[in-house]
């Protein structure tokens, strides 16, 4: 029996507010006390000051506006304005300065990670371009992480940059359907790409695009219906997925099958069990090709289960293990990820 596994905590959001200890909040709070001596001194100092006077004439010192005096000074007053002057112009100075080198260094550190991360995205080549950051797109980024293969999000929503850079995940904010942010997305370099938006005229546009841009691109689609489905395909989508169509099968199989519903929980989530699905892709240097399942030894040697064969004529599932495994096949295996692994490199 298998240990309850339990969810790994989300990382914490860091927090927009300035820490305690920044030069712009030290910077405040003096001078926030050299306007509350000003004004206690003149309350003190001189006869007859209201609070206002007091506060006012402490706010023209300090900021040096020149304007005249609230009421005649007396010599102590005079002597307090003096050292006031030259204190609270001080502070002042000082707070204006850390605020404008707050600022500066916040503009300056956004422009230069937006460098960074254009010049990592440059880098990139046989990655996955995931259109769309939303109910669908998330989940899709965060599964590459966890398998280590390179992607990058274009999201047009100002809202969701600030998750995708905690996330640290690689993306750009703009227009998918615009070809120029394709391109900057490394269009022409990458694998695969994924139009997760929620209408169904922008994936259109946005696959037209990737496959004129890329001609050999791998285009994996999201459909809201079956006659987005269609015109997906047509367009040039080798595979469009239908959220609404695989929760309905989903609840189907949950209520006719929860056992094998709850198996394939496990296997898929790969938190819990490093147990994986995976395609294996027979060359035709493969020491596989031309052995049958049998010969090549596979569940023995490797401890990896033939869950199906790909073939240009359909996919032959649980195939027999009489079954000749020939150059050009895509295996659908089912185990561990070392074993896997093992296995892919001996099917090369």
């Amino acid at each position: 029996m298998m240990e309850a596994v339990e969810p790994r905590e989300s990382p914490p959001r860091r927090s927009r507010l300035l820490p305690t200890g920044h030069p712009v909040i030290s910077g405040a709070v003096l001078l926030a006390l050299v306007v509350a001596v000003g004004t206690l001194g003149y309350l003190v100092i001189e006869d007859g000051w209201t609070v206002l006077d007091a506060f006012y004439m402490t706010v023209i010192t300090i900021t040096t506006v020149g304007y005249r005096e609230v009421h005649p000074l007396n010599p102590a007053g005079q002597i307090f304005t003096s050292f006031l002057v030259v204190t609270g112009l001080g502070v002042l100075l000082f707070t204006l300065a850390r605020i404008g080198q707050a600022v500066f260094e916040g503009e300056l550190a956004n422009v230069l990670g937006k460098r960074r991360m254009m010049n990592r995205i440059d880098e990139l080549e046989g990655h996955y371009v995931i259109c769309g950051f939303g109910k669908v797109g998330r989940p899709v980024a965060e599964g590459l992480r966890l398998e280590g293969l390179p992607f990058v999000v274009v999201e047009n929503s100002a809202e969701l940059e600030d998750a995708l850079t905690e996330l640290g995940f690689l993306h750009l904010q703009g227009d998918a359907t615009d070809e120029s942010v394709l391109e900057r997305a490394g269009v022409r370099r990458a694998k695969t790409l994924l139009a997760l938006l929620p209408s169904d005229a922008d994936n259109l546009y946005i696959t037209i695009a990737a496959r004129d841009l890329n001609p050999g691109i791998k285009v994996i689609a999201r459909a809201t219906d079956q006659s987005g489905e269609v015109r997906l395909k047509r367009a040039g989508a080798q595979d469009v997925v239908s959220p609404a169509r695989i929760a309905g099968l989903r609840v189907l199989q949950a209520a006719v099958n929860p056992t094998a519903v709850e198996f394939m929980e496990i296997v898929t989530q790969q938190q819990a069990l490093q147990l994986s699905l995976a395609d294996i892709h027979v060359s035709h240097r493969s020491e596989l090709n031309g052995r049958t399942i049998v010969e090549c030894g596979i569940r023995g040697r490797y401890g990896v289960i033939i869950v199906a064969v790909k073939r240009e004529k359909g996919m032959l599932f649980n195939p027999d293990p009489g079954t000749t495994i020939t150059a050009g096949d895509v295996l659908v295996v089912l185990g561990e990820d070392m074993d896997i692994a093992q296995l892919q490199s001996d099917a090369i």
